[in-house]
């Protein structure tokens, strides 16, 4: 349902290979969790760009909030102010996972986009914030 493209602008970012309706499911991934401490270690590497942090968590106590490495395309989404999907975590007997969800419908060669709980994080954060 997804493929990885460049995206103008932006570098690589998750496309849409089929259209998808509102509330349907993208993919779903394996998440590894990493602990706080380990989180702060992520703005040192090339990982920083990739790693989700859970919201309800993030906003909570963000200095204790853990960060999360997702195995799958849901990875390369994009930050948008007016975002297209959506994760959800849902723990699991085999951990936690990440289920991409639309918000609302997109369209064949839409890109998915998300928007980023941590932004405030991002060095170039005012970027983020432009309508796109």
């Amino acid at each position: 349902m997804l493929k990885i493209d460049q995206v103008g602008g932006k570098g690589r970012g998750a496309i849409a290979t089929q259209p998808v309706k509102q509330g349907s499911l993208i993919e779903a991934s394996p998440v590894c969790t990493l602990p706080s401490d380990q989180r702060k270690l992520l703005k040192e590497t090339t990982l920083f760009e990739y790693y989700f942090v859970q919201p309800s968590e993030y906003h909570s106590r963000k200095d204790q909030a853990s960060g999360h490495i997702v195995f799958g395309l849901s990875s390369f989404c994009n930050h948008s102010v007016r975002p297209n999907a959506k994760i959800e975590w849902v723990d699991r007997k085999d951990g936690l996972w990440a289920h991409l969800i639309a918000i609302r419908d997109i369209q064949i060669d839409e890109e998915v986009t998300l928007h980023y709980t941590n932004l405030n994080e991002y060095p170039s954060a005012e970027l983020f914030t432009e309508a796109r």
